[in-house]
């Protein structure tokens, strides 16, 4: 294990997407800086590797701070092409997104230490340095930024230790929630598993509706899943006062299995369909087999409640599936107790905070490692900043 100096002008805690954008920017515009990176894990960008299964989805056309992201990675070597609004290396390997950080650090001089999880930070007092300590050793730094994550992935190294680490410094943490997930359902699925499909997947909290989109819907053995339902997932929170026994029974998510057709004109086509073949399941002309069977059951083999359940096919939540399988954290530090521009708390002078560890979630499509890109920069811009003043 690479062993610390005693003290550096910039300690960055994660390896991740914020805290490698963070040490590039900082590296390349206060060129004179100590700079240490701290990760967790045996390497960095773990979880970069992970993203858009494997392609990063490095953000969206339609993130307002995107037109900063393109030459930022243009200038480390990565071109970049556009899908339907998402933004993707050119080569579509996430790796290639993680080496290029990686080698920038690298060339900048920027150390990083892995196998580093870092177990507490005091403070600075009477004009003294931070002090940082982790498993394996210990060392002092004048500028801190806390890029640890949240939740989501534990696999990558995001456990909490953001959360608790930014609560040890005075912030405060909204509930943490995993997003970005699939839904499991109270009703038993699992004769329809396999089964995707376009639909319209609106949720309800009560009797107000709080979510619609439309997308590919996939059936699971435990519920649905697909991008429209990890979306939909944001918006599957536990209110205050519930827990997860009861935390999901104001929920319902209604499903439009014809979002192109309108009730009566399914109700005829199902009605025709049965005249001509009445040796099958009228759903079929419509689904796949296997799920049109199952609705065609529920609907008691009756035309009319089958027309009624395909444009409206209510499903009970019992949960979001957990931090194992999510891909975002919801909840965190309160993005107003950091300043915008710079990242740094308003609470303690010379600590920043940047990407999950505070309080975003955004859809599916880049939106989160866009979030990771742009308060990372941010944070390392304005730690520079401040090391230039100082030096």
């Amino acid at each position: 294990m690479k062993t610390a100096q005693k003290k550096y002008d910039i300690l960055i805690i994660g390896a991740g997407a914020a805290g490698m954008a963070a040490a590039v920017t900082a590296g390349e515009q206060a060129p004179g800086a100590r700079i240490l990176v701290l990760e967790k894990k045996e390497e960095p960008g773990k979880k970069i590797l992970a993203t858009g299964n494997g392609r990063c989805n490095l953000s969206n056309r339609n993130c307002p701070g995107f037109p900063e992201i393109r030459p930022f990675f243009r200038h480390l070597g990565i071109l970049t092409r556009e899908e339907e609004g998402r933004i993707y290396p050119y080569t579509e390997d996430a790796r290639d997104v993680r080496d290029a950080l990686k080698d920038r650090m690298d060339q900048l001089g920027v150390e990083c230490i892995t196998g580093a999880a870092v177990t507490g930070i005091r403070p600075p007092e009477q004009g003294k340095p931070f002090r940082i300590t982790w498993k394996g050793g210990e060392t002092h730094a004048d500028q801190v930024l806390l890029a640890a994550g949240g939740k989501a992935g534990p696999a990558f190294g995001t456990t909490g230790d953001g959360g608790k680490l930014a609560g040890s410094m005075g912030h405060r943490i909204t509930r943490l929630a995993p997003v970005l997930s699939a839904v499991e359902t109270k009703e038993d699925l699992s004769r329809a598993a396999g089964v995707r499909t376009p639909a319209e997947v609106g949720v309800w909290s009560a009797e107000d509706p709080v979510f619609r989109e439309r997308g590919e819907l996939q059936i699971t053995k435990y519920g649905i899943s697909g991008i429209v339902v990890f979306n939909a997932s944001r918006c599957l929170t536990i209110p205050e006062g519930k827990n997860l026994r009861n935390g999901f029974d104001d929920y319902t998510i209604r499903v439009d299995l014809a979002p192109d057709m309108k009730l009566e004109q399914v109700r005829t086509m199902l009605t025709e369909e049965q005249a001509l073949r009445p040796d099958r399941t009228p759903l079929r002309v419509l689904l796949r087999r296997n799920l049109a069977d199952f609705l065609w059951e529920q609907a008691g083999e009756r035309v009319s409640e089958a027309a009624e359940l395909l444009k409206n096919w209510p499903l009970h939540p019992k949960g979001v599936k957990g931090w194992d399988f999510a891909q975002v954290t919801k909840g965190g530090v309160p993005e107003n107790e950091v300043d915008r521009t710079t990242m740094q708390s308003v609470f303690v002078p010379g600590l920043y905070l940047a990407g999950e560890v505070l309080d975003y979630d955004g859809p599916c499509g880049g939106y989160n490692l866009q979030h990771a890109w742009e308060t990372g920069i941010r944070a390392g811009r304005a730690m520079a900043v401040r090391f230039s003043g100082e030096e």
